[in-house]
């Protein structure tokens, strides 16, 4: 048995566990929620028309019914508003996400996306994130938010669209640019997991069977797989957090939707890379001291078998001169 062995095959089963975990993290309700890549915060969302009480035109409703709704909110919160809408608080941010028909958040995953409301309210600190659905998981998924908020809007209590709430278009052709990314990330992530089981099989040959320095050298192969695409693909996903999160706070703060980074998600995606990182280290420590051992063993059967042949020398010629 190699021992050896057992430090680079620990490395590869948590890398192997916490890239299924990257690739499956919030794939149903309440299934580590809180390991999104990004979060959206709905909850104001529309408050810009609060104090205009307009809407678009087509199957909506008119402006007088709009009116009344928020002038009905307004009347209800006034004690909680200061200076102007950006004041509400608690339970109205609630109550208008509630009734505008839409979650008061929505967070992207790898393979789809969910959906919820805050507990206790949008606006405590700390509030907790309360699933209500997932989109079916879909490789490649593709985030697509507008048309999401769009349906939900026409379905709900006040049957409006996104133009009514004068929705950014940037905000959904940016991501449509991201969405290229996620599908190679999707790609490099199954490559690494691969890869890395791979690494847990070889590991355990090795482990099994003291076995040559090609042994080593395969090992140090996938090891070397896993690590670059896990690498590969958390770059892409620590830049497609920063470009969409800046993207969507230019131009939808404006409008009452907020989007924020998923650092959980990053951690994970980053120890993967390290520990995998350590396991194809050990793989190269054990080819280079394999070689040097493999060395040294020649050297000393060089040398037994050179006296051996030096003392045979040595007495046939004392044989010859009759000593």
């Amino acid at each position: 048995m190699r021992l050896s062995a057992l430090f680079p095959l620990a490395c590869a089963i948590v890398a192997f566990v916490l890239s299924m975990l990257c690739l499956f993290a919030g794939h149903k309700p309440g299934f580590m929620e809180e390991y999104h890549i990004v979060t959206l915060n709905t909850s104001t969302l529309g408050h810009n028309i609060l104090s205009t009480a307009t809407t678009s035109s087509g199957p909506t409703p008119t402006a007088t019914s709009i009116g009344s709704f928020f002038s009905s909110i307004a009347h209800n919160v006034s004690s909680t508003i200061e200076g102007d809408i950006n004041g509400i608080i608690g339970d109205v941010a609630d109550k208008l996400a509630k009734e505008l028909g839409i979650k008061q958040w929505y967070s992207l995953h790898l393979m789809d996306l969910c959906e919820g409301t805050f507990t206790p309210n949008a606006t405590e600190k700390g509030a907790s994130l309360n699933v209500s659905t997932c989109s079916n998981q879909t490789a490649m998924y593709h985030f697509d938010i507008s048309k999401q908020l769009n349906k939900e809007l026409e379905i709900g209590p006040l049957h409006i669209n996104l133009s009514t709430i004068s929705w950014p278009s940037e905000i959904q052709d940016g991501l449509n640019a991201l969405n290229t990314a996620l599908d190679a990330t999707f790609v490099l992530y199954a490559i690494g997991i691969a890869a890395a089981g791979c690494a847990i099989l070889a590991s355990l040959v090795a482990f099994f069977l003291h076995g040559s320095r090609l042994i080593s050298f395969g090992n140090w192969g996938l090891a070397t797989i896993s690590f670059l695409s896990l690498l590969i693909a958390s770059i892409i996903i620590t830049v497609i957090q920063s470009k969409a999160t800046n993207l969507i706070n230019k131009y939808g703060n404006e409008i009452g939707v907020y989007a924020y980074k998923g650092q959980k998600y990053l951690i994970l995606t980053w120890v993967a890379v390290a520990v995998m990182f350590l396991a194809m280290l050990a793989w190269v420590a054990e080819f280079c001291v394999g070689k040097r051992n493999r060395g040294r063993e020649y050297t000393e059967k060089s040398s037994r078998h050179g006296w051996g042949r030096s003392r045979k020398s040595d007495e046939a010629a004392l044989r010859r001169s009759g000593v």
